[in-house]
């Protein structure tokens, strides 16, 4: 396997937040998957995939993601989920 430089795999991550964003769902599930290689810390990772399942529509999956995670960013994901489920 080749290793990608952080900032590569920086990059690719920013790019999977973008294209979620702008309705490039088939591109942001391909992200998705590879994220487990895109980064060692798993806090981080498990935002990054709670952000882009909200973005997909799976809240069910994000809220688990990030259940027990009791981190500012992932009580912000929390009130994203209730307050467009409202």
């Amino acid at each position: 396997m080749i290793t990608l430089e952080t900032s590569l795999r920086r990059l690719i991550v920013e790019i999977g937040l973008v294209a979620v964003n702008h309705g490039f769902q088939h591109q942001a599930k391909c992200i998705l998957s590879a994220l487990p290689n895109l980064t060692d810390n798993a806090h981080a990772k498990n935002i990054i995939t709670a952000t882009l399942q909200i973005g997909l529509g799976d809240s069910p999956a994000a809220m688990q993601t990030i259940k027990g995670d009791i981190s500012d960013e992932a009580a912000l994901l929390r009130r994203l989920v209730v307050s467009s489920s409202r």
